[in-house]
């Protein structure tokens, strides 16, 4: 026997999931940018703190911890990509893993480079501190906090490759059976 619904609604109800399932997405999207911002925004504020002051040993104190943490993110992924058997999961884990290895090494360089000029300032005696007299000058740092910037979106591009499909909106009734 046929369903008696007509074939025109079923289109509309097609077309109500394909909305609802591209506003998930947005949404999610728009949590996993959140994050994103809200991080890089306290880092840098963090970095550009230290650099005013001068204060090179808190710096090194707030950006290896990081480093370490890439490090760890990505070596994990190789591990995990590995241990999958072959399949999309595998793809997926082994692409988060290379974003992580470029996450790393961006972060790396843009380091290393804001090291090499934090070196040069202080032998050449530049001051570059937001001051009233020197307003620009912090702007030498602006190569290295792009690399670290565009360290920290390869990032959490790898992070939402490794956590496909576990990241989504809940419903009330999946919520309430999760919880008994």
């Amino acid at each position: 026997m046929k369903e008696c619904r007509p074939t025109g609604a079923r289109k509309v109800l097609n077309k109500i999931i394909k909305i609802f399932s591209a506003v998930e997405r947005s949404i999610v999207r728009l949590f996993y940018f959140l994050i994103w911002s809200l991080g890089a925004t306290i880092f840098f504020g963090a970095m550009d703190h230290y650099l005013q002051r001068k204060e090179y040993l808190y710096l090194g104190g707030l950006c290896f911890p990081v480093l370490a943490v890439l490090f760890g993110f990505t070596s994990l992924l190789y591990n995990r990509s590995r241990a999958l058997q072959s399949g999309a999961a595998q793809r997926r884990s082994l692409y988060a893993a290379e974003r992580g290895l470029q996450a790393t090494l961006l972060f790396v360089v843009g380091i290393a480079s804001g090291s090499i000029i934090a070196t040069i300032t202080e032998f050449l005696k530049i001051d570059t501190s937001s001051t009233p007299e020197a307003p620009k000058t912090l702007l030498i740092y602006f190569v290295p906090i792009m690399l670290v910037l565009y360290s920290f979106s390869a990032f959490f591009f790898a992070l939402r490759a490794a956590s496909h499909r576990t990241v989504r909106l809940v419903n009330i009734r999946m919520l309430a059976r999760r919880v008994r």
